[in-house]
């Protein structure tokens, strides 16, 4: 007599191959979910920071970008900037906030924020430009993912090449 059926013999060994091909493939999954993670981050904040130049040239006034008070990684604000100072409050534009997952540092120009001018140009402090780059860090392996770029007309564009003018930016300490 011939059984259709499956034995448990059978049941238990098949199960017992998926479970260690499920073991396998974790690490290499979560790996692929924060790379994506990383990926749009950086994605919406190179969208937030077109948009606020966007808007500084519309309105002709003055757009600032700031990473919260603990960084890039937990979100940013974006204001218009009414009087160009440093310490302006302006008038709320938008809020992106994030849960700090994400490791994001901003170089020496664009460390707390990003100012575009009326005129859609990078504009720091006393007229200095702030056009930089923010870096987006595997934490586990100190390196380098994602580049946000600033150029010195305030075009904005991302990028997973290393930064030739700058040492390793995620694998210093800060």
């Amino acid at each position: 007599m011939y059984s259709k059926g499956v034995t448990l013999v059978e049941l238990v060994v098949v199960l017992a191959v998926v479970a260690i091909l499920a073991a396998i493939a974790m690490p290499a999954l979560h790996e692929f979910l924060q790379e994506q993670r990383r990926k749009v981050v950086a994605q919406e904040l190179a969208f937030t920071l077109r948009m606020a130049r966007s808007e500084a040239i519309l309105r002709q006034t003055p757009v600032v970008v700031r990473g919260f008070h603990r960084g890039w990684g937990w979100g940013w604000v974006t204001l218009l900037d009414i009087r160009g100072l440093s310490t302006a409050r302006g008038t709320h534009l938008n809020t992106h906030i994030l849960d700090g997952k994400v490791p994001v540092i901003g170089n020496k120009w664009v460390r707390h924020e990003v100012r575009f001018d009326s005129f859609g140009a990078p504009a720091g402090v006393k007229g200095e430009s702030n056009a930089g780059s923010l870096f987006f860090c595997d934490p586990k392996r100190a390196r380098l993912r994602w580049r946000v770029v600033i150029d010195w007309v305030g075009r904005v564009r991302i990028t997973d090449l290393p930064d030739p003018q700058s040492a390793d930016w995620c694998g210093k300490p800060r």
